[in-house]
């Protein structure tokens, strides 16, 4: 890492090709800025832009893995406000930055400027390994007059009252096409699971003379006639969720492209930098090696980690028992039989502490946006040992244990240090360190400041390690992308009880959102599918009673497991499937290393599908047949021609031990699944 980081700083300094000077700030600005030109590089990518007096214009961008460049055109600054113009330049520094808590080693560069009575703060950074280059841009203002007002409607906590924004004299970014003939396609994104079952929504486009508007968090620009493209990534809530959204979060036309404003309240805090949504961008030869830099990026920002992030979680609230059986026999019986499923860890949800939430099964339960101090006691009836024979039991069976928590709501998280206090006393008495956050609701600015506050104070002062399972189930909350560094995110709660838990449906939103994100990231749920056969239909084929245990469990291997149910309440049969889970277990390290991206078909519940992890010359395939009547399957994958490739079978279904491989034309892979719902995982490597 540090011989990486070395060469990284190396590269930057050789712009004037002198040996490196420093300042107070960290590297002399004279080497990053010379004739007119600011320059930022690592070893895999260069980003230009024109120094214009410090009102920087963007030239260029290029990956030097690939020598592929794309040139900006225009003489439009990056950043304009238009009702506060450019004044002048402050500040530029440039220093390293060392790995903490939540970013990895990385050269940020800092650029402060004036504009009117207003401040902007913009950060630049790029990453060790990563072909990208993010900017957070900060504001400093008392008042941001970017919106027009509708007087009529009286402000909220989201601040919706800004009804039409002035999209062609503000932006935050703008990049000037050298070409007309760019094809765009954008990527927007759901969170509020218990309300939406399809996450991913993709909308493409030629521009044309006229500036379009759309939504999404990711923009992916590809040129008709160079093999060039780019990404941009803006690293904000979905849209539902953003603060002050205008309405959409690109404008595009056959000149460029601009990012609008959002993320800024109206009222600004004067004296108070206030932080805008993180962009990043990065250039590559088609959409493949845009959606690889995507992953890479991605999951080195987000602190990934085998020790924090690998784990087969169990959580007893998917058989909607709530609260109601926990206690500290109950929860003593589940560890053992947890333990001989092959669970890692083990999470007790809402109804631990002694105040109970309105979620509780107990009618005396109504807490909810407001707890005291004492409410995050360990309930005295329910443990009245308090935690250590729980966790004294965990630890025979090595199986770390998680609780609940939901930090208090009320004004604006003011009691962000009381929060970040009770989990640290936690985490010191008992070394729990697994924390399950439920009940967010970023509804302004100072909520989104206080929650981050929250979550870095937690990491100081555990020394980096409680980790956080994020709940993106309801509210309005950081979706992908906002708090991402800090743990992973809880996806889905899907029942059977109403009938609402189907494997194929679980599945299909794991694999439509891992051609863009980390699916290694989310936890992703696997039901006791013996309960509730009488909430689905006679003739339900894709109900979940008719797959057996092992494919279930399957269905989530490319992402965490997530145990949402009662050991206890397994049938004994389905206790086999430690078999399964322990073979998994033992490469699943290896397969979340990689970089997976869906292979096949959709899930549709009759389709033929899966996962590929991507690793230098091997990897694996992961693929599932539904309920498909084709006895021979024809699979899509990223797999090369131009090598002998070899498969080794590393689990599978039962009746699937002994199925063959063979590697086709252009990556498609021949195999022969012999059963309905059923899965193989192959290892694969070149000669």
């Amino acid at each position: 890492m540090f011989s990486n980081f070395f060469s990284f700083f190396i590269l930057v300094c050789c712009l004037l090709f002198f040996k490196p000077s420093f300042s107070q700030n960290g590297l002399a600005v004279s080497e990053v800025l010379k004739n007119d030109t600011l320059t930022l590089k690592n070893e895999h990518v260069s980003g230009k832009w024109l120094w214009n007096d410090g009102n920087i214009i963007p030239l260029s961008i290029d990956n030097l893995d690939t020598s592929k460049s794309i040139k900006w055109k225009g003489n439009k600054p990056s950043f304009v406000l238009a009702n506060h113009p450019f004044v002048k330049h402050v500040l530029l520094s440039v220093k390293e930055i060392q790995k903490n808590y939540f970013e990895p080693a990385h050269i940020e560069c800092v650029l402060i400027n004036q504009h009117d009575e207003l401040q902007v703060k913009r950060v630049f950074k790029l990453y060790t390994n990563t072909a990208t280059i993010s900017t957070v841009t900060y504001i400093k203002y008392s008042e941001l007059s970017l919106f027009k007002k509708d007087k009529e409607e009286e402000l909220t906590g989201k601040e919706s009252f800004y009804k039409e924004y002035e999209a062609g004299n503000n932006h935050l970014e703008r990049y000037g096409f050298n070409s007309p003939h760019w094809s765009i396609e954008t990527v927007s994104f759901k969170d509020v699971t218990d309300k939406n079952n399809n996450l991913v929504f993709n909308s493409s486009f030629i521009p044309y003379n006229y500036d379009i508007t759309s939504n999404g968090n990711l923009l992916l620009g590809t040129h008709s006639l160079d093999k060039v493209g780019f990404f941009i990534l803006k690293e904000a809530p979905n849209e539902s969720s953003q603060l002050n959204y205008p309405g959409f979060d690109f404008v595009t036309s056959n000149k460029g492209l601009s990012i609008p404003f959002s993320g800024y309240p109206f009222q600004g805090f004067s004296k108070e930098w206030i932080e805008g949504y993180t962009t990043t961008i990065s250039i590559g030869e088609d959409e493949n090696s845009l959606l690889h830099n995507l992953r890479l990026y991605l999951k080195e920002t987000s602190m990934y980690s085998e020790d924090s992030h690998e784990m087969v979680m169990m959580n007893t609230w998917g058989d909607r028992g709530r609260d109601g059986r926990i206690n500290e026999s109950f929860i003593v019986n589940e560890l053992k039989t947890a333990a001989n499923l092959g669970i890692t860890h083990y999470q007790i949800d809402d109804g631990w502490e002694q105040g109970l939430s309105s979620n509780s099964a107990d009618s005396s339960g109504e807490l909810w946006d407001e707890w005291k101090l004492e409410d995050w006691q360990v309930h005295k009836t329910r443990f009245p040992n308090g935690l250590k024979p729980v966790l004294e039991e965990a630890k025979k069976y090595n199986i770390k244990l998680g609780l609940w928590f939901h930090p208090s709501n009320g004004n604006s998280y003011a009691n962000w240090k009381q929060d970040a206090e009770i989990i640290t006393n936690l985490y010191n008495t008992t070394g729990i360190k697994y924390i399950k956050i439920d009940g967010i609701k970023i509804n302004d600015k100072r909520s989104e400041i206080n929650l981050q506050k929250f979550f870095e104070t937690v990491k100081e002062q555990t020394d980096g390690a409680v980790f956080f399972n994020l709940d993106l189930t309801a509210g309005v909350r950081g979706g992908y992308f906002k708090y991402r560094n800090h743990g992973n995110l809880f996806l889905e709660n899907r029942y059977t009880d109403w009938g609402r838990y189907y494997p194929y449906q679980t599945l299909r939103n794991l694999w439509m959102l891992s051609k863009y994100f980390p699916p290694e990231l989310l936890q992703i749920e696997f039901l006791n599918n013996s309960r509730n056969a009488n909430k689905y239909g006679e003739n339900d084929l894709l109900a979940p009673q008719n797959y057996d245990f092992d494919y279930v469990f399957a269905t989530t291997m490319a992402a965490q497991p997530l145990a949402w149910f009662e050991a206890t309440g397994l049938p004994k049969d389905f206790l086999k499937t430690k078999e399964l889970i322990g073979k998994y277990k033992e490469v699943k390290k290896d397969f979340h290393e990689g970089v997976i991206l869906p292979i096949g078909e959709e899930p549709s519940g009759a389709s033929v599908t899966g996962f590929q992890s991507i690793k230098e010359n091997k990897g694996y395939l992961l693929i599932y047949r539904e309920l498909n009547p084709n006895d021979l399957q024809f699979v899509q994958t990223h797999l090369l021609n131009d090598k002998n490739v070899k498969f080794k079978t590393i689990l599978s279904s039962k009746d699937a031990k002994n199925v063959k491989l063979e590697l086709l034309d252009n990556g498609v892979v021949k195999l022969n699944l012999p059963k309905e719902n059923s899965f193989i995982m192959v290892s694969y490597g070149y000669n």
